[in-house]
């Protein structure tokens, strides 16, 4: 599948993911997936008003992370500089390449070794940071290029670093 044959789709209809060419369904979520979320977004959405010139999407925003196969992820908060943010309907509506900070909040059907594929696709694409928010041992595995891996747990700070200069917050802030 496309690009343009993926945007003849009604996406609330048939939500999805394209993988190497191939159309994924997604699955609806549960409540405490969706909490998770919304506390993540906000505290970025928090740092963005704050620092300015940045853009913050949930709810699986469309992102094309690559053509031939084509490659369209969703992830549950991205993060991007709002000159990159798009501003159509449809495929115009998309974003191109991946955002600068991708977050993936694990779901009850989804194994932490699939997320860390997610993230790599993230990276891989142009991502700055990608975090993997997982609700079970509320924890936050996240990933910065070129391949660095950490794993925080709740009484940890979540540094921005260089992406997010001046963003910090204890993990446990997202599981409440």
């Amino acid at each position: 599948m496309t690009f343009e044959e993926a945007a003849e789709l009604d996406l609330d209809e048939q939500p999805g993911e394209i993988v190497d060419g191939e159309w994924v369904p997604a699955t609806r979520s549960s409540w405490r997936r969706g909490e998770i979320t919304s506390a993540t977004n906000f505290l970025l959405k928090l740092y963005a008003r704050e620092h300015g010139g940045w853009s913050v999407s949930v709810a699986d925003p469309a992102v094309k992370l690559g053509r031939n196969p084509d490659r369209l992820r969703g992830p549950d908060v991205a993060m991007v500089r709002a000159e990159r943010a798009p501003k159509g309907k449809g495929v115009e509506g998309w974003l191109d390449g991946a955002p600068d900070v991708a977050v993936e909040v694990v779901g009850d059907s989804q194994s932490i070794s699939e997320m860390a594929k997610n993230a790599l696709d993230y990276l891989g694409a142009g991502a700055k940071m990608v975090w993997i928010v997982d609700a079970e041992p509320r924890r936050v595995v996240l990933f910065t290029p070129p391949d660095r891996v950490t794993i925080l747990g709740p009484d940890d700070t979540l540094d921005g670093g260089d992406v997010l200069p001046g963003f910090r917050c204890r993990v446990a802030e997202m599981f409440t």
